[in-house]
């Protein structure tokens, strides 16, 4: 006996039968009416399909025999599934693949084998349709007809079985999510879907909703507004829409709501919603903003007035002071000073995040921007006997928030400036982007340095807040001034706000570069 060989495409073959989610599955009318219609027009006693994974020949559907499995070497379709046609064996006694098969030498008595291999859509032998007689013989062309007919037959009935399993699958896990899923038709706006938790949060089962709208279960949204919110989709411009509405319970209490809409582009596009409830996230945004509002109150009032005081010290408009007290009273103001700094930018930040702060953009001649950038921290630059140079700024406009804008390369030129070694330049260059990059119709601003570099396992984290960079001075190993750990959280928040983008390059030993991209005019 000869075991059957391996197809070529084996592992794509198997993970394609499993795709179908068919083995093991219980016996079905459809099918046993194809092997038996199988048998009767060859006229044989044995008729079967047979599936094939790794190791067996699983029976889908058998006629004239009780088996349910063989080993898949002992099979006669682990060699029929080499081919395309049907395979035919006149006389397996005398075939030197099968005289001794166990299916020959048993009481199946077999000797004439005919199976046509069942194909996938995408090309895979899954198993045959096969027929077996217990004396040699051959087709008849009819018969031969008959069992390529009958195994497309059984190719249609696992195409589609496969769509039936998948949309099951799919619908189980739809029905496991906790955010409310639904469709609805692109013309009339009537639900045609909705997972579990959608019906189980609106009160209502599928067929009655799909008599409704999504303006008939958001009780602050009408067909203008939801209208609106779809234009963007309708017309290619967006690919997700995002908006907060409120929601009413069964008990007919009011909730916010995240909805997020989108086009499913199938044959027949859709609109699809995923509506998430945001009460948890509306509660913490309320915190954060007591404590915005806590914050402001009670700590950069008090410090300001602490830092008044000690620059009347610092200054001698109280008189003279002894040089300890002097001295101390400087070190003193600094760090009230960071505490202000400190408290100002984690304000920001927070108001940032929370989408509080209005960007005011418009259009700004970028060569001013950056030469005023540049004479606000000269000072800066030279008490660390930095550099500061501005290089080629190309004359254009960018769509920015002045203020921001100035922020965002105040803190990338600090930055830049504190972990510069003496007598290093940091510099400051602008160019317009390629015409044919994707964001041709932007300006990218870099902030160059010669410090430390960033270390590799720092960088994924680099822009979150109170991360600080283990950089030090090249020349004395001390850093010089310590920061807040906030200043690339802000500057990200800032340049995002304003349509941007902000990224780096950096290289340990040798130096980091900033760029912030920016819209043009």
């Amino acid at each position: 006996m000869q075991k059957p060989l391996l197809p070529p495409n084996e592992a794509a073959r198997l993970t394609n039968l499993t795709d179908h989610y068919i083995l093991d599955t219980p016996s079905e009318a459809v099918f046993d009416n194809i092997t038996t219609l199988a048998a009767k027009i060859c006229d044989t006693p044995y008729a079967f399909i047979a599936l094939l994974d790794s190791r067996r020949q699983w029976f889908k559907s058998t006629y004239g025999m009780d088996v349910h499995e063989s080993d898949r070497e002992d099979s006669f379709c682990g060699h029929a599934i080499l081919g395309e046609d049907i395979m035919e064996v006149p006389d397996a006694s005398q075939d030197p693949r099968f005289h001794d098969n166990p299916f020959v030498e048993s009481d199946f008595h077999a000797r004439f084998y005919a199976g046509k291999p069942i194909q996938s859509a995408e090309g895979h032998a899954l198993g045959t349709l096969c027929v077996m007689d217990r004396k040699p013989r051959q087709l008849e062309p009819e018969q031969t007809e008959a069992i390529n007919a009958l195994a497309q037959l059984v190719e249609t009935l696992l195409k589609t079985r496969r769509q039936e399993a998948r949309s099951a699958w799919l619908g189980s896990v739809l029905d496991a999510m906790s955010e409310e899923v639904a469709l609805f038709d692109m013309d009339s706006l009537r639900y045609i879907y909705a997972n579990a938790n959608a019906l189980e949060e609106l009160d209502i089962d599928l067929e009655a909703l799909k008599e409704a709208t999504p303006v008939d279960v958001m009780p602050e949204l009408d067909r203008e507004t939801l209208e609106v919110l779809l234009r963007p989709l309708r017309q290619g411009e967006k690919e997700v829409v995002v908006s907060e509405q409120l929601r009413r319970r069964k008990n007919g209490l009011l909730y916010p709501v995240e909805i997020r809409l989108q086009v499913i582009r199938t044959a027949v596009p859709v609109f699809a919603s995923v509506v998430r409830d945001i009460s948890e996230r509306k509660a913490i945004e309320r915190a954060q903003r007591d404590l915005l509002s806590t914050v402001s109150h009670e700590l950069r009032t008090p410090l300001g007035s602490i830092d008044g005081a000690l620059t009347v010290i610092t200054s001698g408009m109280a008189g003279p002071v002894p040089d300890p007290i002097a001295e101390m009273a400087s070190l003193a103001q600094r760090n009230s000073q960071r505490l202000v700094r400190l408290v100002t930018e984690f304000l920001d930040l927070e108001k940032a995040e929370l989408g509080k702060v209005d960007f005011k953009l418009k259009p700004l001649n970028l060569a001013e921007v950056l030469n005023e950038a540049v004479s606000t921290n000269q000072g800066f630059a030279l008490k660390h006997e930095v550099d500061l140079k501005l290089g080629e700024i190309p004359q254009v406009e960018v769509l920015a928030d002045q203020d921001r804008l100035q922020q965002v390369l105040t803190n990338l030129l600090s930055n830049a400036i504190k972990f510069s070694p003496e007598r290093k330049a940091v510099r400051v260059e602008a160019q317009r982007l390629n015409e044919d990059h994707s964001d041709g119709n932007r300006v990218r601003i870099s902030v160059i340095d010669q410090g430390p570099g960033i270390p590799e396992e720092f960088r994924p984290y680099l822009f979150e807040k109170f991360s600080q960079s283990p950089g030090s001075d090249a020349q004395n190993g001390k850093t010089k001034g310590p920061g807040t750990g906030l200043g690339l959280a802000l500057v990200k928040a800032y340049v995002e706000g304003m349509q941007g983008q902000v990224h780096f390059d950096s290289q340990v030993h040798v130096g980091t570069t900033f760029h912030v991209d920016l819209p043009m005019k």
